[in-house]
């Protein structure tokens, strides 16, 4: 009977390890179903378990470049995917329509017809979960393989990164505005809110690391971040109309 008791608390043991990474901060010592199976319907329902109210309020602070905004400990104890889940798709749609109707604006005046470009949607798509999935799960996956002090969990980690493209979609829709100059100004705007966002959150959250490191894991990140940025600008709004040429009298 002590074998079988035994073999039993091993076993639950290890199932509750195997969820470990991707349950909140908070769910260690609650029921059903932080408690559930990860590849059950039950455990990820409590990262859609949230009200509009509390959305608002982080997407506020998502766009909030402030040395004081706590952005981590709004989404502490209780990260939700339901939001960042919104962002992206509505970005998504939001950066494939603005880089059409851009294109559009600049094909004004050529020979040629001005058709849609579906690829747009597809390739807006990739780009943005891609990074908003590997990204925040090969921080948090490098933080748990150093056994480091600093505990983020998956859902945080993702949670994170889904808000933090807030301030790109009325962003995305300003860069419709068919002037160069413009577009790079709303980059330099995206960069210094979201980005700024996103770095003082992770340094922060690296402040039990070795500063050296600390450093370089919040370098890389943030360059990975305006690495996105430049490519959106550069794909999706590259276009824009040019002056005509005047023509020469005689």
């Amino acid at each position: 009977v002590s074998t079988q008791s035994t073999g039993i608390a091993v076993d639950s043991d290890t199932e509750l390890d195997s969820t470990n990474l991707l349950k909140p901060e908070g769910a260690e010592g609650s029921t059903s179903p932080a408690t559930s199976a990860f590849w059950s319907l039950e455990f990820y329902q409590q990262f859609f378990n949230v009200n509009d109210e509390i959305v608002l309020d982080r997407l506020l602070h998502a766009c909030l470049p402030l040395p004081s905004n706590d952005f981590m400990g709004k989404l502490r104890p209780s990260p939700d995917i339901y939001g960042p889940l919104w962002v992206c798709i509505t970005l998504v749609f939001s950066t494939a329509i603005s880089g059409n109707i851009a294109d559009f604006f600049a094909s004004m005046g050529d020979e040629t017809e001005w058709t849609y470009d579906f690829k747009k949607v597809t390739i807006a798509a990739t780009v943005i979960f891609l990074y908003v999935t590997t990204v925040p799960a090969s921080l948090s996956g490098y933080l748990w393989w150093r056994k480091s002090n600093t505990e983020l969990k998956l859902v945080e980690s993702l949670s994170l990164y889904g808000y933090s493209l807030t301030v790109f979609i009325p962003a995305s829709i300003l860069l419709c505005i068919n002037h160069d100059w413009i577009r790079w100004i709303l980059v330099l705007v995206i960069i210094g809110t979201s980005g700024a966002v996103l770095t003082l959150t992770i340094w922060k959250l690296l402040a039990g690391e070795p500063r050296q490191m600390a450093l370089i894991i919040t370098v890389v990140l943030a360059a990975l971040h305006v690495a996105l940025i430049l490519l959106f600008k550069m794909y999706f709004f590259a276009q824009s109309s040019k002056d005509p040429t005047p023509t020469p009298t005689r």
